[in-house]
Order: structure tokens, then C-alpha cells, then sequence
């Protein structure tokens, strides 16, 4: 802990993802729908990798629940999405949902019933699953419950609220889920073309690569890579251990979220599935095979097993055989992970360089204060807008000091 690490920009990767970013948005132009279709899923699928990799490959927390995170920002906006769907355009002819009516409701329940508006689901589908894993994040940290037992919490929870989404079947639509929603629309019945979504997708991909590389490059993200690497030795050095463990939870719950409401109008449809040990077991193998801590390889790991599995579908249905012996082999001869393979200067996660910590002072004082240097761009657009607001009362006053002086020699 005697230095600190201060980010630097890296030109040479940089470069690469924007040649990345560039072949993947003219692949609508050039590629079929299906396949511009699956692209857009598995950069969802993508981006849920890299929420666990914030949690496991950064801060050392094993967890099979961010499936759960991605069905219940899924389920808030298929809410919005049904109950804004057209009385003629539902089974019975009604508005409120095919599902609620073959149940025996006769009305929209209190709770599901602000979800009709745009605002207020979009919000749920960030809100509930970062609040459910505040809370449930709060009882495991502030317990100092660590290691296995953490791993083995999040399978319970994963297991338990699939069964209680099933038997909810007036409210949930049961094993089927939610189906057969409208398409998004924005600005008073602006529908969003494939297209548009397809690009909102590999923006949102965009900005959770670069917002995390942001993170985890700081000294905030050193701290957590410490949490990992010896979380005794922080406590002892008056961290407050649990706190950065339930933001990074949180932080990873709330990116999951938004990705399984964007999810939900690409493929028009959420059901319990994604809440199972089946799919939470997938998103670790993708944080396993990309590289933990790396952010990039979750990401690529996602999209070549999608890509992979499309294609051997073709063939056989025993793909899920094909995707173990490659974790088999990932795990014995490359345990870094796909983006082990590349020369260091091009890793997400090495972009850094160490500072000696100053002479006076003790290094963990002097950490605690460069802690969250993340802010720093923040604060310096607070400065620069103090100086100039200085600057222009200063030239004010000296107008008007000039402008009297003029008065007086007049008189």
C-alpha cells in the first residue's frame, strides 16, 4: 500500500475499441436481422458479464444472483410494455394482461399499476434490483459472511425467488412469463425501430465498458482490488470494508437491471428462466472464460459462446457439452482467462502506473484522501466555474467602478 496507481490512457487500446465500435455499428447495414438481432442480445448478455466481473473479477465476490438483478429490471419494463399494449391486441380483448385475466383478476394490482408510465418504470428498472441488493448485500457484508458463504447465499436466493416467481403466476405470468409486449416507444408513440434499439444497446455496451475502466482504474478500484487481494490487512487499515463491498454490489445490481430492461423489447418477452442457477451459472462461466477482472473479456466471452452456441444449435442440441470442455480447458491450461492470451499493453485491467506516496504522512491517510480521485473531473468543473464566476463579478465591479469614475469627472 506504499504507492498508488494513477490511470493513464490507453492509446493503443482506445484505438482498437474504436475500429471495434465502428465494425459493430455499421453490422445492421451489412448483416441480416437475425444476426443484428442475436448481436444486440449477446451485448446485453455482455454487459451482465462484465456487472459480475465488477463483483468477482475486481473485489473477489462470487456470485450466481446477477441473473436475478437482470430479471427484475426485466420484469419492470415488460410491465410497461404490456399493460401499454393495445385492448385488441390482447387475448381477451382487454387491457388488463392475458395473464392477470385467465387468473381470475378483475384489476390491476396497486403495486403493478404505476408501472404503465415510461418515467416511473424506467426508474424500477434500475431502483429494484440495486435496492434488493442493498438490502440483501447489507445483512451478508455487515455480517462479515465472505468466501464460499457468500456463493452459496446467492444460489439460495437465486433458487428460492424462481420458485416464488412460478407459484405468482396471476402476477407473473407464472413459468411463461411475460409475453406477446408492445414494442418501446418514446416521446408520446415514437416506436422504436430494431435498429434503434440495436444502437441504444451498443451505446449503453459503450458506456459501461468505459464508465468501468473509469471505476476500477482509480484508487477506488485499487481498494476494492486490495478487498480481493487481503481484506484484513484494509479493515486494519480502518477501511470500512463492507461499505465498498454493498456499493459495488449495488452499482453491479443496478447495470444488470438496466440490461434486462433493454432485454426485454429486443426480444419481446421475461420469464423466470433468467432468475434460475442455469443462466447465473452461464454469466459466471462468461466472467471465467473472458478473464476475471479484465472488463473486456466478459464481454468477448459472451458474444463468441452465443455465436458458438447459434451455430452448433444447427447441428446438435448437446451444445452445452461443447461450452464445458472449453471452461474445462480455460480453467487447466489458460486460468486468466481468453485475454490471458494478449500481450499486457492491451489489457483493460493493467492500464496503470504506480506513484510514490509523499514523504509526510502516514500511506493510509494519504490513500483515504486519493480515494475517490474518480470525482476529480467533477470537482475541477466545479473550480472552473467557481474562477469564472469570480472573473466575471470582478470585471462587473471594475466596469462599474469605471463608469462612476467617468460620472464624476463629468460633474
Amino acid at each position: 500500500m506504499g504507492r498508488l496507481r494513477q490511470s493513464t490512457v490507453p492509446v493503443k487500446l482506445l484505438a482498437i475499441g474504436g475500429i471495434i465500435f465502428l465494425l459493430l455499428a455499421i453490422l445492421p447495414f451489412v448483416a441480416g436481422e437475425f444476426q443484428t438481432n442475436l448481436m444486440a442480445k449477446l451485448l446485453l448478455f455482455g454487459v451482465l458479464g462484465i456487472s459480475l466481473d465488477l463483483v468477482w473479477g475486481f473485489t473477489g465476490i462470487l456470485s450466481f444472483a446477477h441473473g436475478v438483478f437482470f430479471t427484475l429490471g426485466g420484469y419492470a419494463m415488460a410491465y410497461y410494455l404490456k399493460l401499454n399494449l393495445a385492448a385488441s391486441a390482447n387475448t381477451y380483448g382487454v387491457a388488463l394482461p392475458d395473464f392477470m385475466v385467465w387468473n381470475g383478476l378483475k384489476e390491476l394490482p396497486w403495486f403493478i399499476a404505476p408501472l404503465k408510465f415510461f418515467p416511473i418504470a424506467a426508474i424500477a428498472m434500475v431502483a429494484l434490483p440495486a435496492v434488493f441488493a442493498y438490502i440483501i448485500g447489507w445483512f451478508i457484508f455487515r455480517s462479515k459472511v465472505s468466501g464460499v458463504y457468500i456463493t452459496i447465499i446467492t444460489l439460495a436466493i437465486a433458487s428460492a425467488l424462481t420458485t416464488f416467481f412460478v407459484s405468482q403466476q396471476a402476477y407473473t405470468g407464472g413459468t411463461n412469463g411475460i409475453t406477446d409486449v408492445s414494442k418501446l416507444t418514446l416521446f408520446g408513440g415514437f416506436v422504436i425501430p430494431p435498429t434503434g434499439l440495436y444502437f441504444m444497446i451498443l451505446i449503453f455496451t459503450t458506456c459501461v465498458l468505459a464508465g468501468g475502466y473509469w471505476l476500477t482504474q482509480s484508487n477506488f478500484g485499487l481498494i476494492l482490488r486490495s478487498i480481493k487481494e487481503n481484506e484484513k490487512r484494509i479493515s486494519y487499515l480502518g477501511y470500512d470494508v463492507a461499505s465498498f463491498k454493498i456499493f459495488i454490489w449495488t452499482l453491479s445490481a443496478g447495470i444488470a437491471g438496466i440490461a434486462g430492461g433493454l432485454f426485454v423489447p429486443l426480444n419481446r418477452f421475461i420469464s423466470p428462466v433468467y432468475l434460475g442457477v442455469a443462466f447465473g451459472t452461464q454469466v459466471v462461466i462468461w466472467v471465467a472464460v473472458g478473464g476475471r477482472g479484465t472488463l473486456v473479456g466478459p464481454l468477448i466471452a459472451a458474444i463468441l459462446l452465443g455465436q458458438l452456441q447459434n451455430s452448433v444449435d444447427r447441428i446438435t442440441q448437446d451444445w452445452q457439452l461443447i461450452v464445458g470442455i472449453i471452461l474445462l480447458v480455460v480453467v487447466l491450461f489458460l486460468p486468466n482467462g481468453l485475454m490471458g492470451l494478449l500481450p499486457k499493453q492491451f489489457k483493460l485491467a493493467e492500464q496503470t502506473n504506480l506513484l510514490p506516496a509523499p514523504d509526510s504522512g502516514s500511506t493510509a491517510g494519504f490513500v483515504q484522501a486519493r480515494l475517490f480521485d474518480w470525482l476529480t473531473p467533477l470537482q475541477s468543473l466545479v473550480r472552473l466555474a467557481g474562477r469564472s464566476l469570480r472573473l466575471f463579478i470582478g470585471a462587473r465591479r471594475t466596469a462599474t467602478g469605471a463608469l462612476r469614475s467617468n460620472r464624476r469627472s463629468r460633474w
